[in-house]
């Protein structure tokens, strides 16, 4: 009796286990911020002596394990994490410590326990960043990869010439939709049409900046903007592809126009800002129920016309 309690109580915490890892969590704080944060422990109640620069090493390295991790779990764009595109490129792990070892670092004194604190932050945009990193190392085609990951070579139709928006943001407010933050965020009109990515934005202009920011809500979004400055876009997020926006048709042209002069003049600091709800859960259940089907009786009787089983008597 007691060994087969045990053994639901262990089916009970593995299948916990494998719906936790199913469901894995977006790290919000991450994309608000544009750049990870991380820290590492060591000290003295591990050792009785140690040298105080060696515990300093120790408590480094704990961070830097801490944000490799971190790092892989990132989500990249639709479908992919970063740990995804590992196996694409082999430059890019050595990429990823190039960008770990610059990052900056942060001591802290030690409490009473004795406990050393050691704080990086990694960067999403710059030259020496994740953005940076994964776009040159990873997301630009191979030899034996002629399509990149990024969906950045979908040609957009000729269209006549729009009219330079006067707006310097764009505000999208998505936060009646489940949606999930990534590294590169795609914009697309109701057909399909790629309008941006940041990895459209040309050298050396290209994550010097976020171009694409995150907030909660749409007072943080159009922060330090005058009446006029940003523009409230109506769009869309499917539930099949969580990390991807689809602009409506009645802003389409005024997103379309923004998104260009967003790639044509990458120095005039435009960006777009998505306004989503981080509390806000996917769609999911059960699928309804198949209708049941019409006996050939009942469609023969449909058929007939009223009061022909009287003309026949009553037979048939």
């Amino acid at each position: 009796m007691r060994s087969g309690l045990l053994a639901v109580i262990t089916l009970i915490m593995l299948f916990s286990t494998c719906l936790v890892r199913a469901d894995s969590a977006v790290d919000h704080q991450t994309f608000l911020q544009q750049k990870l944060v991380t820290f590492g422990l060591a000290g003295t109640p591990w050792e009785n002596e140690s040298a105080f620069d060696e515990e300093r090493s120790r408590a480094w390295m704990d961070a830097l394990h801490h944000a490799y991790e971190k790092i892989l779990e990132l989500p990249l764009m639709e479908g992919k994490l970063v740990r995804h595109v590992l196996q694409t490129n082999p430059a890019l792990k050595q990429r990823l410590g190039m960008i770990l070892l610059s990052a900056e670092k942060s001591f802290y004194q030690p409490d009473a326990t004795g406990l050393l604190r050691c704080r990086i932050e990694v960067p999403l945009f710059g030259k020496l960043s994740l953005r940076s990193a994964l776009y040159l190392a990873a997301l630009r085609p191979q030899s034996q990869q002629p399509v990149s990951f990024l969906a950045s070579w979908t040609a957009r139709p000729k269209e006549e010439k729009l009219p330079v928006p006067e707006c310097r943001k764009l505000v999208v407010d998505v936060r009646q939709f489940y949606f999930e933050p990534s590294l590169f965020p795609r914009f697309f009109d109701s057909n399909g049409t790629l309008l941006f990515q940041e990895s459209m934005i040309p050298q050396p202009e290209r994550f010097s900046r976020p171009a694409v920011k995150f907030a909660f809500d749409t007072v943080t979004a159009r922060e330090s903007m005058e009446e006029g400055e940003y523009f409230y876009v109506s769009a869309s997020v499917h539930e099949l592809a969580a990390r991807d926006v689809t602009i409506a048709d009645v802003d389409a042209k005024v997103a379309t126009a923004f998104c260009e002069q967003m790639i044509k003049h990458p120095n005039r600091e435009l960006e777009i800002v998505i306004v989503y709800d981080p509390a806000k859960k996917p769609v999911s259940g059960k699928l309804s129920a198949p209708k049941p089907e019409k006996s050939q009786k009942k469609d023969r009787d449909s058929k007939e016309e009223p009061g022909a089983n009287k003309a026949n008597g009553g037979l048939r």
